[in-house]
């Protein structure tokens, strides 16, 4: 492993950026990164977060790598730490935030790369598939959020907006009946069980419920 970050960190550095063998190489690296020995790692739930926030610093400095006795592998691995050992910690704040794969690593001319689009195009490596599961349950979590909130409707925006004399209409009503019940039910059979006419309801929903759906999903980071 040794002879092998030697070379690719050399080519790296030797590669006009941005140019195709640049990304190869690089490419390489980052499979070569997550089989090195030492890397800080945490039993944080949202340690991979902090982890793919420091393989897109490596990508960014690599030009400012130098290697130290005895070995570059070791030299690497502490480099790398330096950077790893924050992020960890900036997972333990409350004000962290998630960078995702598709941001920009690097701005060259008219041409923007992200570090999606320089690991291996053929598969996921477990990296990528751990990041995927781990963006999964976060936008699972901020769903649940969202469902709460409007289980409990604390502000009574939801239940405060209903067609003329038909309170049990509620936009809180619809919203759950629609979206949160098994199975979901239709408008159809919720203006049946109601003896309100559909077109009525149809028009509230769409006037007056979804964007103030919108608007609740918005809080929570979400689209609606």
């Amino acid at each position: 492993m040794e002879d092998q970050l030697q070379n690719l960190i050399t080519q790296i550095k030797q590669y006009q950026n941005p140019s195709p063998a640049r990304q190869k190489a690089i490419n390489r690296l980052l499979i070569l990164i997550q089989q090195l020995p030492g890397l800080y790692s945490s039993s944080h739930q949202d340690y991979l977060e902090a982890f793919n926030r420091t393989l897109e610093w490596v990508c960014k400095n690599i030009q400012n790598f130098e290697s130290r006795p005895p070995s570059w592998e070791r030299s690497f691995v502490v480099w790398i730490n330096g950077y790893l050992k924050w992020r960890i910690q900036d997972l333990y704040t409350p004000d962290n935030r998630y960078e995702s794969l598709d941001k920009p690593i690097s701005d060259e001319g008219e041409k923007l790369t992200t570090l999606g689009e320089i690991l291996p195009a053929n598969s996921l490596s477990l990296l990528e598939q751990k990041i995927a599961e781990l963006q999964k349950a976060k936008r699972q979590r901020k769903g649940e959020y969202v469902r709460q909130y409007i289980e409990k409707d604390p502000e009574e925006k939801l239940s405060s907006s209903h067609p003329k004399k038909h309170p049990e209409c509620n936009c809180q009503v619809l919203a759950i009946q629609l979206n949160f019940t098994e199975p979901p039910k239709k408008i159809s059979d919720i203006c049946k069980e109601i003896n309100i006419s559909n077109q009525t309801v149809y028009s509230h929903w769409k006037r007056r419920c979804i964007p103030l759906l919108r608007e609740i999903a918005n809080q929570f980071g979400e689209e609606l």
